[in-house]
Order: structure tokens, then C-alpha cells, then sequence
């Protein structure tokens, strides 16, 4: 799944969280942006491997090759173990430290909620590897979302519609 998919998505967890919990927007900016978009920069592993002529730090070039190679479902595409069943273990047990001791707390629950529904987007939209990194051969390909931003961003748009249309006229 792209980045405006995950975007999408964050936004959207994002805006439930904040009818929950009254913290500051700039901090809650950026925790979208990093456990919503900004874990699948490691892709531009795959990318170095697969184009060496690639330069990691040049973004317009990685989202062109990105957008040139989605629909090849090659290994590139591949993210890497942090992406998979263990890397949510893993990334949740680092983000609980983070925002344990913070003034806001309440923060770990919106971090992992974002780094959890991109592993479910990233889950139903393509290739996984669930028993990486001890099994690198076994995948799974559930391709029920298609990987476009398109349809992505229609879905995350209605179900925020939705919400909004129910928050407004119900109040919760």
C-alpha cells in the first residue's frame, strides 16, 4: 500500500483519537506521520537492491520507482521483518517505553493503533511475510485491497464521512 493510503488511514485514526483525548496537535501530527507513513521508508532497501543507481535520501526518486514497480509484486515491493507479524511485537514493545514516561501516555495507544492498521493495510493489500525474520520463504499474497491510493483514500474518506456525519448527529 502507498503512502497516501497510510496517510489516509493515520489521518482517520487520528481524528477518532483526538474525540477521546485532548492533546497537542503538533506532537499528534507527528506521530501519525512516523508510525502511520514514515515506517515504510525502509523499502528503499529493496529499492537500492533492485535499482543501485538509486539514491535513499532522493524521495521524488523513490516514489517513482515505487510507482513504476507496484504492480510487478517483486521481492522489492517486499518490506521489511518490522513490517510482519513480530515487527508490530517489536515496534510496540519500543513505542510503550517512549510515551510511558511522556506528559501525554495516551500517545502509545495512538502510535501502535497507526502502526497497527498499516501492518493490516500492508497486510491485506499485497505479499506478506508472517514468519519473518526466522522464515523468509513462506508468504502469503491476500490482495483484497487493491495497492492504489485511490481506493484506499475513497474507503478511509467514507468511513471518516461516516464518523463525522455520526458524531455530528448523535454526539458521541
Amino acid at each position: 500500500m502507498d503512502s497516501v493510503s497510510h496517510g489516509s488511514v493515520s489521518t482517520l485514526i487520528g481524528f477518532i483519537f483526538i474525540q477521546f483525548y485532548e492533546v497537542p496537535f503538533f506532537p499528534l501530527l507527528v506521530i501519525l506521520f512516523v508510525w502511520g507513513v514514515l515506517v515504510d521508508y525502509d523499502h528503499a532497501i529493496y529499492y537500492k537492491r533492485k535499482h543501485p543507481e538509486a539514491k535513499i535520501w532522493n524521495i521524488p526518486q523513490l516514489i517513482k520507482i515505487y510507482f513504476s514497480t507496484v504492480d510487478n509484486n517483486d521481492e522489492f515491493v517486499y518490506h521489511t521483518w518490522l513490517h510482519e507479524p513480530l515487527g508490530v511485537l517489536f515496534v510496540s514493545a519500543i513505542t510503550i517505553p517512549i510515551f510511558y514516561f511522556s506528559k501525554y501516555p495516551e500517545f502509545i495507544i495512538l502510535a501502535i493503533g497507526c502502526y497497527f492498521f498499516h501492518f493490516l493495510l500492508d497486510l491485506f493489500s499485497g505479499k506478506m511475510k508472517p514468519l519473518a525474520p526466522f522464515n523468509e520463504k513462506f508468504t502469503i499474497n491476500w490482495q483484497i485491497l487493491p495497492r492504489n491510493s485511490f481506493t484506499a483514500a475513497s474507503i478511509s474518506l467514507l468511513v471518516f464521512l461516516v464518523t463525522l456525519t455520526i458524531q455530528i448527529f448523535i454526539g458521541f
